[in-house]
C-alpha cells in the first residue's frame, strides 16, 4: 500500500471517530433526565401529620409546606384538610424540594413534598388551601394561585362547603336571636299582666273601704282616730284612710 493511501485510510478513521464520538454525546444530552426543572433534592418518610400543611419526617424534621395554607385547627375546613394530607402521606416516602428561605421562625423546615403530584399544589387544586406566597420562597406561586383560583370557580372544597357553613350558622343565630326575643317579649307581658292585676285588687279594696268608711260616716261616728290607742276594738276604715290605722288594706282598722 502507497504512503498516500496510507494516509487517506488514516484521515478518514480519524474523520469517523469523531463523528461517533460526536454522535454519542449529542444523543446523550437529548436522552439525559430533565430534572433542572423538578428541583427533587430526595426522600424522606412521613412519621406524623400535624395538619393539613404541617407534617414530621425523619430526616428533615417538622415540614411546613411552602406557598399554601390550610385552615387551623378549629377553623372551618380543618379536619378535612388535616384528613387528605394524613391519607396521601402519612407513613409514606415522599419526595422533597427545600426552599430557598429552609427554615420559618419557628424552626421548621420550609419545602414542597411530592408522591406522584406535589402535595402543595394537590392541596391548593382541591379545594383545602389557600395561597400563602412568602418571598423568598415563590418558585411555584403562579401555579398555585391558579389552582386555587380554578377551586374557588368551581366551589371545590372549602370554597363552597364553608360559605354554606356560614349562612347555615347565620341562619341557627337569628333563629335563637328571635326565640329570645320572643321568650323577652312574653316574660315583659307576664310582668305587665301582675302589675294590673295588682293595680285591680288595689283598686278593688279602696271601693272597699269607701264604700265602708262611708257606712261608718253614716251612723254618726265622729271624727276620724288618729291611732288605735283609743279606739275600742275593730272599726271600719275611715274614708282615705288618712291616718293609716288599716295596715293590711283590708278595710278594717284597729284590728
Amino acid at each position: 500500500m502507497s504512503r498516500t493511501l496510507k494516509t487517506a485510510t488514516s484521515a478518514a478513521a480519524i474523520t469517523a471517530a469523531l463523528v461517533f464520538v460526536a454522535a454519542g454525546c449529542s444523543g446523550g444530552e437529548q436522552n439525559a433526565p430533565n430534572n433542572q426543572d423538578s428541583g427533587l433534592e430526595g426522600s424522606v418518610r412521613v412519621t406524623r401529620v400535624i395538619d393539613g400543611d404541617t407534617v414530621v419526617t425523619n430526616k428533615l424534621g417538622k415540614v411546613r409546606l411552602i406557598g399554601i395554607n390550610t385552615p387551623e385547627e378549629g377553623k372551618c375546613y380543618d379536619t378535612e384538610a388535616t384528613r387528605f394530607t394524613r391519607r396521601r402521606l402519612d407513613g409514606k416516602r415522599v419526595s422533597y424540594e427545600l426552599g430557598v428561605e429552609r427554615k420559618d421562625r419557628y424552626g421548621r423546615t420550609l419545602a414542597y413534598l411530592s408522591r406522584g403530584e406535589m402535595h402543595n399544589l394537590a392541596l391548593a387544586r382541591r379545594g383545602y388551601a389557600a395561597v400563602l406566597t412568602i418571598p423568598p420562597n415563590e418558585k411555584y406561586a403562579e401555579r398555585f394561585e391558579a389552582a386555587v383560583r380554578e377551586a374557588k370557580q368551581q366551589d371545590d372544597g372549602r370554597w363552597g362547603v364553608c360559605p354554606r357553613r356560614r349562612r347555615e350558622a347565620l341562619a341557627r343565630k337569628r333563629a335563637r336571636e328571635a326565640e329570645a326575643e320572643r321568650a323577652r317579649e312574653e316574660r315583659a307581658a307576664a310582668r305587665r299582666a301582675t302589675r294590673r292585676a295588682a293595680r285591680q285588687a288595689a283598686a278593688a279594696r279602696r271601693r272597699t273601704r269607701s264604700r265602708r268608711s262611708g257606712s261608718s260616716s253614716s251612723s254618726g261616728s265622729g271624727s276620724i282616730p288618729k291611732n288605735c290607742s283609743g279606739v275600742n276594738g275593730p272599726i271600719p276604715t275611715p274614708p282615705g284612710d288618712p291616718t293609716n290605722l288599716d295596715g293590711n288594706d283590708d278595710g278594717v282598722a284597729c284590728e
